[in-house]
């Protein structure tokens, strides 16, 4: 099992960041910052980092204030 946010998703072997999202129903934007297994994502990429069971995702919405 993977996490995304929290929710439990079945691990399959040769699965990427991009494939677990989509299987969460998440589709993070600009203002989304990835985080995989405790490590910031580069912005912008195509997510294709593969996953290893047990592995967690984070989706952290960039947040500004004045």
């Amino acid at each position: 099992m993977i996490k995304v946010n929290g929710l439990k998703i079945e691990f399959k072997h040769g699965m990427t960041v991009a494939d677990a999202l989509k299987s969460a129903g998440k589709s993070p934007d600009s203002m989304t910052l990835v985080v995989l297994d405790g490590k910031l994502l580069p912005c912008g990429q195509p997510y294709k980092d593969s996953l290893a069971d047990g592995s967690e995702i984070r989706l952290l919405p960039i947040v500004s204030g004045g």
